[in-house]
């Protein structure tokens, strides 16, 4: 089994001008007239959003949904991250480029990690990210992952968090997501039968998404499951819808349930 989940991201850049001091007054005036208004995100430049390297041993690609600009922060660390991985792949290509036969196929690596909105609420941005890659093993991988912004205390948090009471939310949310794991199974194939992947992966150790119809608050979940978790390569992800219950929305925190 090989599994690989790589999180990725990195640092905003800033530039400041000084101007003369006879200037001054001006300068500031003009930048109290330009700045946006209290509670607005300023607009970020499309290449904060775009990690893309090309090499003869390596395909990086990184790429950030621009709602990403209300949680500044998160996305800072997550380009940090993607600089980082791009250039640690890189020597990782190349290191294995030099080990391989001189008479074996020199086949690039290549990494994508596409970062997507699965959710804006008005308190919570939920973004995923699709990652896939290779790395000359075999054949390509690909993964998940999952972040969460609190929109109001303007910090990351985890799918845990979004609850009063995590271990009363698990015994709600576990029982359905195996139901409808093992339902896909037997759709998939056929049956299910005793072996390598017939039991059901922990919730809480998968990527889990929001379910939100935009303009709406929380609906539902989605467990995501790499090859490998739930099922053999050959079946692919497996992505486990968990509908809303009265007693789940009982147990999320208030703050990220949408104002009736």
């Amino acid at each position: 089994m090989n599994h690989a989940c790589v999180m990725i991201a990195a640092t905003l850049m800033l530039a400041a001008c000084d101007a003369r001091q006879g200037e001054n007054t001006n300068a500031v005036a003009a930048e109290t007239d330009s700045a946006p208004p209290v509670g607005a995100t300023a607009p970020i430049p499309a290449t904060d959003l775009l990690v893309k390297r090309e090499t003869a041993e390596l395909d990086f690609l990184w790429r950030a949904p621009p709602e990403l600009a209300e949680a500044p922060a998160l996305l800072a660390a997550l380009r940090e991250q993607a600089l980082a991985s791009a250039e640690e792949m890189q020597a990782s290509a190349v290191e294995d480029m030099k080990l391989r036969p001189d008479d074996a196929p020199k086949i690039s690596h290549f990494f994508v990690q596409d970062w997507t909105v699965a959710a804006d609420t008005p308190a919570l941005l939920n973004v995923r990210a699709d990652i896939s890659m290779y790395t000359g093993g075999a054949h390509p991988n690909h993964g998940f992952a999952v972040k969460y912004w609190d929109k109001i205390e303007r910090r990351e948090v985890s799918f845990s968090d979004l609850f009063t009471d995590w271990t009363a939310a698990q015994k709600l949310l576990s029982p359905a997501y195996c139901t409808a794991l093992d339902a896909e199974r037997v759709s998939r194939r056929g049956a299910i039968e005793n072996g390598m992947f017939d039991d059901c992966p922990p919730l809480g150790d998968q990527p889990v998404a929001i379910v939100s119809w935009p303009g709406q608050d929380i609906s539902g979940f989605r467990v995501l499951l790499a090859p490998y978790v739930a099922g053999p390569y050959a079946e692919g992800d497996f992505e486990i819808d968990v509908p809303m219950t009265d007693a789940l929305r009982a147990l999320i925190k208030p703050q990220y349930l949408k104002a009736k």
